[in-house]
């Protein structure tokens, strides 16, 4: 009888290391709005077996709304721009995490910066849904982008947002994060700037800045560079590898084909996205989404075979994310 035990508990004990290497057959997603404990305001944590994929920054002490990103061993991947006690760090601080934004926003109450967010504020105002489900996590918030002057009523307000982030793991091998953001104009205006400062945006932790010569970016059309800039109305796809310690990173940003589009901006120390100016007027809305796909490599894409290989898999990518979200003409 004995020996039956030691047998089911040697059985007992394989299984449960099993699970442990390989990861529990029904992950959970959970996702909670708590007090930041590393960096001013608070966060939506967003996680898988208790893991930590990635948090809604927002509140006291922030200046804009972004969205941090970690990686396989819970490192960051995106850049804060903040140390705990608020002060700005690193180089380019108001880069964080994949975010949004343009340095020359027109109006009535003048130009005003929302990149660098000169005396200006991007604001969450209210959670409209946070919720986990077996296969992801879904963040909707209500967002206000404030200008730096007033009008003769009192009011500074630009644009109201809304932002839905759906997160997820396909296959446990890539963190996919789907964000669509939906503007709203509070005033007629025009999204202004250059494509270095305007747009959407991935930036990846500040040790990259300090490596950048081991970063390295491909995009579709292959088209040629201007320093670190790419003129196409036609732009599907970006693709950045980058070092975090002793591992190796790629994001890829999809870019929906219903986006409007003009150039894509990238820079060696792991800031890239795209951009468009557009004028709104009052009470128009303009609506634009993105993939944005995380994932671990085991080495640098440097050889040309490991590029096109690279090229092959951001493609498939971009296609899947097209026939799974059909997007309206």
């Amino acid at each position: 009888m004995r020996g039956v035990f030691l047998k089911f508990g040697w059985l007992l004990c394989l299984a449960v290391g099993a699970n442990f290497a390989f990861g529990s057959q029904n992950p959970k997603w959970t996702v909670l709005d708590v007090a930041n404990p590393n960096l001013p305001g608070r966060r939506v944590e967003v996680r898988l077996d208790n893991r930590l994929i990635a948090a809604l920054i927002y509140g006291e002490g922030q200046t804009k709304v972004y969205l941090h990103v970690y990686g396989d061993e819970g490192e960051p991947l995106t850049n804060s721009g903040l140390t705990s006690d608020g002060k700005p760090f690193g180089l380019y601080p108001h880069h964080r995490g994949i975010f949004i934004g343009w340095n020359r926003i027109r109006s009535q109450l003048g130009v005003d910066d929302l990149w660098h967010m000169t005396r200006t504020q991007i604001k969450l105002q209210r959670l409209d849904e946070i919720r986990a489900t077996d296969e992801e996590v879904t963040i909707t918030a209500t967002i206000t982008w404030h200008s730096a002057q007033k009008d003769e009523k009192g009011s500074d307000l630009l644009l109201t947002e809304k932002r839905k982030i759906v997160i997820s793991r396909p296959k446990e091998k890539r963190t996919q994060i789907d964000m669509t953001f939906v503007l709203t104009a509070e005033r007629d205006l025009t999204l202004d700037g250059d494509c270095h400062h305007a747009g959407i945006h991935f930036r990846a932790v500040n040790e990259v800045a300090e490596r950048r010569q081991e970063t390295s970016y491909i995009w579709e059309p292959q088209l040629p560079t201007d320093g670190g800039r790419v003129a196409s109305k036609e732009l599907k796809w970006a693709r950045l590898v980058f070092p975090v310690g002793k591992n190796w990173y790629a994001c890829t940003i999809l870019n929906a084909p219903t986006n409007p589009t003009e150039e894509l901006s990238w820079r060696d120390y792991g800031r890239f996205g795209f951009f468009f100016r557009r004028s709104l007027r009052k009470g128009e809305t303009l609506t634009v989404s993105y993939r944005f796909v995380i994932e671990r490599l085991s080495e640098p894409e440097r050889t040309q075979e490991n590029k096109e290989k690279a090229r092959k898999l951001a493609q498939a990518l971009y296609e899947d994310f097209v026939k799974q979200f059909p997007f309206a003409e």
